[in-house]
């Protein structure tokens, strides 16, 4: 039997974020710095009602990967956060909420 990921587009989390959701933004491979740039993988999650949803990329439907700290930050202020935390090692997480600064998770 096939089985089902829940996911959530940009859009809805940001609706989410607002109504007291909170987005766990998940570091899947070590922060680096490349250059001036740093680098690294994160995936972000809604959790919400016991589970986590993926944010996906709405073209594909898969979950959306972001490869710069930048990046991260980027969809930190669309979402209207005022601060965002940046987990860095791999398998560590961070809570984003709206209206405050991140919690750091292991």
């Amino acid at each position: 039997m096939r089985t089902y990921t829940p996911v959530i587009l940009q859009a809805a989390l940001k609706e989410a974020l607002k109504d007291g959701g909170i987005v766990e933004a998940h570091c899947t491979e070590d922060a680096k710095k490349i250059g001036s740039a740093w680098t690294g993988s994160w995936t972000i999650y809604l959790l919400a009602e016991g589970e986590r949803v993926a944010l996906v990329n709405h073209r594909a439907l898969q979950p959306r990967e972001f490869k710069t700290i930048g990046g991260l930050v980027s969809l930190a202020v669309e979402l209207g956060l005022e601060a965002a935390n940046v987990p860095l090692r791999k398998g560590t997480s961070v809570n984003w909420t709206h209206g405050t600064e991140g919690t750091s998770q292991s």
